[in-house]
């Protein structure tokens, strides 16, 4: 598959799941929004916000390697005697077997930093951003386009490459072309991390029924990591490793149901990405009626 294909793909099955969570934005509009009439100021601000945000996200990833560049590097350090010719394509059966290693050992790494990095009191404006929209739907910026992605996405892809390349040096199977491994193994966490910030996807109670067993982290499960007075369910791929970590939180729970999402605090989409120092004023937040999509205190509480 070439690399404008496999973009592709990304890009459209994302543009799904937007178009399936604006149609569900607009069904239940009054549920989610309550009597606030959507105006073009509030979806301009979204546009505008969505469009910086997504610059400063390609900008990131535009300055470390890419996952193709850190896996030859890593197949290349690790070849027995130093020789990096004659990859062999691995067979259907082996390449899904490889796939499926490495999107749980991807999910390890994803929960190690999601935990200790993201959420770390010292970096956490590496990721409230994400945490700021009250309603978590795929075209949110923040959940949409992440302006400091690269802050978890180097480190977990580069720990997961090498792990998988490790566990293979190990079983004699260093030599194999891997490429079209990581394309999938790629795909199918963009795909998880789409459908499970999904508000579309949130109410159709199957898709839990469905993914659960497999230990697929769903959007019923990932919704209780983004409410406010909860803390868990930190595997953005997998909740295998919150189980066996003891942070997963179950939708089923009883407990577990009446959160809201979002901060717990006075945040919008300047503040989050400023650490709080400068924010929007308090005319545009007015006039964009920033308080649909961020938890935001009266002027004069601040």
């Amino acid at each position: 598959m070439t690399s404008g294909a496999f973009a592709g793909l990304i890009l459209g099955g994302q543009l799904v799941l937007i178009a399936l969570d604006l149609l569900d934005s607009r069904r239940h509009r009054t549920e989610i929004y309550g009597a606030d009439r959507l105006a073009v100021p509030a979806v301009a601000f979204l546009g505008v916000t969505i469009v910086v945000y997504g610059t400063l996200q390609v900008a990131g990833l535009a300055l470390v390697p890419t996952g193709e560049e850190l896996l030859a590097s890593a197949q290349s350090a690790l070849l027995r005697g130093g020789e990096s010719a004659g990859f062999v394509a691995p067979p259907a059966a082996l390449a899904l077997s490889i796939g499926i290693l490495a999107f749980y050992a991807g999910g390890f790494w994803d929960y190690v930093v999601h935990r200790f990095v993201n959420h770390n009191r010292a970096l956490w404006f590496t990721h409230e951003y994400h945490h700021l929209p009250t309603h978590v739907a795929v075209y949110m910026p923040g959940i949409c386009v992440r302006p400091l992605a690269v802050v978890a996405v180097l480190p977990a892809t580069a720990a997961t490459i090498l792990t998988v390349c490790l566990l293979l040096r190990a079983a004699g199977l260093e030599g194999l072309e891997l490429a079209g491994v990581l394309h999938g193994v790629v795909l199918a966490q963009v795909t998880v991390l789409g459908t499970s910030h999904s508000a579309f996807l949130r109410r159709q109670p199957e898709v839990h029924r469905l993914l659960r067993p497999l230990g697929i982290t769903t959007p019923q499960e990932h919704w209780l990591h983004h409410a406010r007075d909860l803390q868990g369910n930190f595997g953005n791929f997998t909740t295998i490793w919150d189980r066996l970590f003891g942070t997963y939180l179950d939708p089923l729970d009883p407990a577990n149901r009446g959160h809201s999402a979002g901060l717990a605090y006075d945040q919008d989409f300047l503040g989050a990405l400023t650490l709080g120092r400068w924010k929007l004023p308090q005319r545009l937040r007015d006039y964009c009626r920033i308080g649909r999509y961020c938890h935001l205190e009266p002027a004069g509480a601040r």
